[in-house]
């Protein structure tokens, strides 16, 4: 099952808070921070203007973390007043602004220039802590650069009211996104008013560390996770109802702003063991802010293929995996619906549309399936099934292309076949499918009747690359 990685480090246990004395090493401004849409990313950074006022929010407006330290240190040295500190406690008053630039080009003519102009620039270069995330490396940019570096390192933050809760590196954070706080859906509330609910009125973010300067100044620098709305290409069509797309979006927010844990897990879709549990919401797709260049759709990673027609995996539809050695395609359940459809309809307009008896792998002797498997190995080791799938890959390719017309367009059996695919449990852990085609008008070569009575014949479900039987 996959799952959220944990952090690299073992988390210190919070201890008992200590006053700070750096309250007035920051200057007095209002805190400005806000996640922004995929699309707004793409403006010149040096055209950025400070962000829109994020409110404060949490559990509760009186709601205090303690921030626990972090053991390893990084980035930069760190006065010896700073390292001393163990915890500290922060009030719910944030007054200091940070400007975050990512992606930003250290390297660049530009960049170097503006800081030999003296401009207070942090930088630094990260990736995501999850899973799959180290693949999205960026750098970004802070200013003003020499009060982020001053502010000490935290991997924890303990939230003590209303409730204790304790936030660290790694995790998936809800981050409230409105101020006053809206009434949340009723406990009868369907799943679609809650996940609407949701996505009006929380981002979610990947916490990479906490800093602060005393009790006032208390920030949590992360990853935004995005909705598939919010990105600029919007919702594709594979994305699932559940679905968030991670990216290498740094920002730097209150940490008042957090809401709440996020139950949000990683869906590695080269495992094929068909045992994942998807958490309440998951994520498969990354967006990286480095490759906008040209079209936007370049920016989102590539997702794996399934099935004969080269589509992608929708989390809402079933698809079938065929189980013959050798094969192991995933068929979309559309495809298998067209392919049985077309089957039958070339039936139907001869008049010999009637159940079908497939040689399914549940009537062969135990001396066939040993023979099938066997031959097919030997064939594999003597090179011969690079010839077989030569020509096979011809009727793969018609395969693909019937499935994609079918499923285009007005099908011409329209109104007179239809086809569905049943699950079938035989025992606690063995499971079939059956496919049945419904005969909705009589055939041209029957007599006439006054009323005609819809009939169902059992009809073969075949991988659509191999065409074995799936069961």
């Amino acid at each position: 099952m996959a799952s959220i990685a944990p952090a690299t480090e073992s988390y210190p246990s919070p201890v008992t808070p200590q006053e700070s004395e750096t309250d007035e090493s920051l200057p007095s401004a209002p805190m400005s921070s806000r996640k922004r849409s995929a699309s707004e990313m793409a403006e010149d950074d040096a055209d950025r203007k400070p962000i829109e006022k994020h409110y404060p929010r949490g559990m509760t407006a009186r709601k205090k973390p303690v921030v626990d330290k972090e053991e390893k240190k990084k980035g930069k040295k760190r006065s010896t007043a700073h390292a001393d500190q163990e915890t500290i406690e922060a009030e719910a008053t944030v007054d200091t602004t940070f400007l975050v630039e990512c992606p930003a080009w250290p390297e660049s003519k530009r960049y170097l220039a503006r800081v030999a102009r003296g401009e207070d620039l942090y930088t630094e270069r990260v990736s995501p802590s999850l899973a799959g995330g180290s693949q999205l490396d960026i750098a970004f940019a802070v200013k003003p650069g020499s009060h982020w570096s001053d502010l000490q390192r935290f991997k924890n933050a303990k939230f003590k009211d209303p409730v204790e809760v304790i936030y660290s590196a790694g995790h998936i954070v809800y981050v409230n996104r409105n101020f006053p706080v809206p009434a949340a859906p009723s406990a009868d509330a369907s799943e679609e008013e809650k996940l609407a609910f949701d996505k009006e009125n929380l981002w979610c973010g990947v916490v990479e560390e906490f800093r602060a300067a005393s009790q006032e100044k208390v920030y949590v620098r992360l990853f935004w996770l995005y909705w598939p709305e919010e990105l600029p290409m919007g919702r594709q069509p594979y994305h699932g109802k559940r679905e968030l797309v991670l990216s290498n979006h740094v920002d730097i927010i209150e940490a008042q702003s957090i809401a709440c844990h996020a139950d949000i897990s990683h869906w590695d879709e080269n495992d094929d063991s068909n045992k994942t549990v998807l958490s309440e919401r998951f994520w498969r797709q990354t967006y990286d802010l480095t490759k906008r260049s040209g079209s936007s759709h370049n920016a989102l990673s590539k997702l794996r293929k399934f099935c004969v027609c080269g589509g992608y995996d929708t989390p809402e539809l079933d698809m079938y995996q065929c189980h013959k050695v050798g094969c192991g395609m995933w068929n979309h359940h559309a495809c298998l619906i067209a392919d049985v459809e077309e089957r039958a309809w070339e039936k139907f307009k001869k008049g010999q549309l009637t159940d079908e008896l497939p040689d399914t792998e549940e009537h062969k002797s135990l001396t066939q399936k040993i023979t099938d498997t066997v031959g097919h190995m030997v064939e594999k080791g003597l090179g011969k099934s690079e010839v077989k799938d030569e020509a096979h890959s011809e009727s793969i390719s018609s395969s693909g292309k019937k499935a994609k017309s079918a499923t285009a367009g007005k099908k011409p059996w329209s109104g007179k076949l239809a086809a569905t695919i049943t699950k079938i449990q035989k025992s606690s852990d063995e499971t079939i499918h059956r496919a049945t085609v419904t005969q909705l008008v009589p055939a041209s070569n029957s007599k006439a009747r006054p009323s005609y009575v819809p009939q169902d014949w059992s009809v073969e479900l075949n991988c659509l690359r191999c065409h074995q039987a799936l069961n």
